[in-house]
């Protein structure tokens, strides 16, 4: 057996990962450009690789563990060059209770942390908070009026 295809098949075992990331890793082990195609192919095959599984996998982490937005994650998986139409199923597959959930707890962490008593002032700073974080306008600005009592 290929000891590339071994190598790619514990790499993706141990975690999730797109074709995009696999790629990189065997053209970085030294493998030929005719032999990744293959080997992508038959790690999909065997269901080493699946995009919507990643797509669906990578929403729930940044979301759950490090609190980005939606739209910081359609950015960073469209750079691993996935479809658009997986990205949006899987944002929509997420739960929007628990999203805004989030939003909600990382706002009010963040305004607890501002020593600022202009309200007007600790809106602007906890707007541009969230959509560093990656959430929509609109999304942050319903969470902060409510935070903030506005």
């Amino acid at each position: 057996m290929n000891p590339l295809l071994n190598k790619a098949a514990a790499y993706c075992a141990a975690a999730e990962h797109c074709r995009s990331e696999v790629q990189t890793k065997l053209l970085q082990w030294g493998a030929s450009a005719g032999q990744v195609g293959d080997i992508l192919d038959q790690l999909e095959d065997q269901g080493f690789i699946s995009e919507s599984r990643y797509c669906a996998a990578f929403v729930n982490d940044k979301i759950r563990f490090q609190g980005w937005g939606k739209e910081k994650i359609r950015m960073a998986l469209k750079q691993k060059r996935l479809p658009t139409s997986l990205i949006e199923e899987a944002i929509d597959a997420f739960p929007q209770e628990e999203y805004e959930e989030q939003m909600h707890s990382i706002i009010a962490r963040k305004a607890a942390s501002l020593s600022d008593s202009d309200p007007y002032l600790r809106q602007a700073k906890l707007a541009r908070f969230l959509a560093s974080r990656g959430f929509s306008y609109s999304d942050a600005a319903d969470a902060i009026s409510s935070i903030l009592n506005l």
